[in-house]
């Protein structure tokens, strides 16, 4: 078998798989949680990209990430044992495909991740999945831009993506988000955006009242 780090990134319905035992198994425990991440942005933006991995946030504890935890040290899951990526990583093994799916595990309230009382989740209506809803996800996908090695690095496009896709959604429904009130990396990537791609005028479709720092 190859190193699993050196195996191609899986197709969608891969990642479906992955996702959907997730959800089985934390529903079974009772955990609650949301995917975030291109995952998210993939289903509920329609972002128009791939993504290698799925993100998913559940509370702290060992009656929450513990769970996780005891879900992600058995199979199906499994660990590069080659020493080529961190040992922190695991993986879900599609059997049908022979692909893996990497899965990273958040702690939900830690940082800029919502908690899970605090955070507005969505289910779409074709899946049963729990996603972090668009303007959560904007608020996570602005903190990244907020690190200028991030938005320099791997991820640049595919945040650039993310970010336009989401922010057109909420515009395209009407809806309105608190721009003003953002603080912290949010704060600091969302004026890092304007300062870059000079769209403040857009940005002003969800909070007319935000005029910058």
């Amino acid at each position: 078998m190859l190193p699993i780090a050196k195996l191609q990134a899986p197709p969608m319905n891969d990642l479906y798989n992955c996702a959907m035992y997730l959800h089985r198994e934390l529903s079974r425990h009772n955990v609650p949680y949301y995917f975030l991440g291109g995952f998210a942005c993939i289903n509920v933006a329609m972002t128009a990209r791939t993504t290698a991995d799925i993100d998913i946030a559940v509370p702290s504890g060992q009656n929450g990430y513990g769970v996780l935890l005891d879900i992600l040290q058995r199979a199906p899951f499994v660990q590069d044992t080659e020493g080529l990526i961190s040992q922190d990583s695991y993986y879900f093994f599609v059997e049908s495909s022979g692909r893996f799916v990497e899965v990273d595990g958040v702690l939900a309230g830690f940082m800029a991740f919502p908690k899970i009382e605090q955070a507005g989740t969505i289910q779409l209506q074709h899946l049963q999945l729990n996603f972090l809803n668009p303007a959560g996800l904007l608020k996570l996908k602005l903190s990244s831009w907020a690190n200028k090695s991030r938005r320099s690095g791997l991820k640049r496009d595919g945040d650039i993506i993310d970010i336009n896709s989401i922010r057109n959604l909420l515009i395209q429904n009407g809806e309105k988000m608190s721009l003003k009130g953002l603080e912290g990396d949010a704060a600091n990537g969302l004026w890092d955006w304007i300062q870059e791609f000079e769209d403040l005028k857009t940005w002003q479709l969800l909070d007319s009242s935000y005029k910058g720092r």
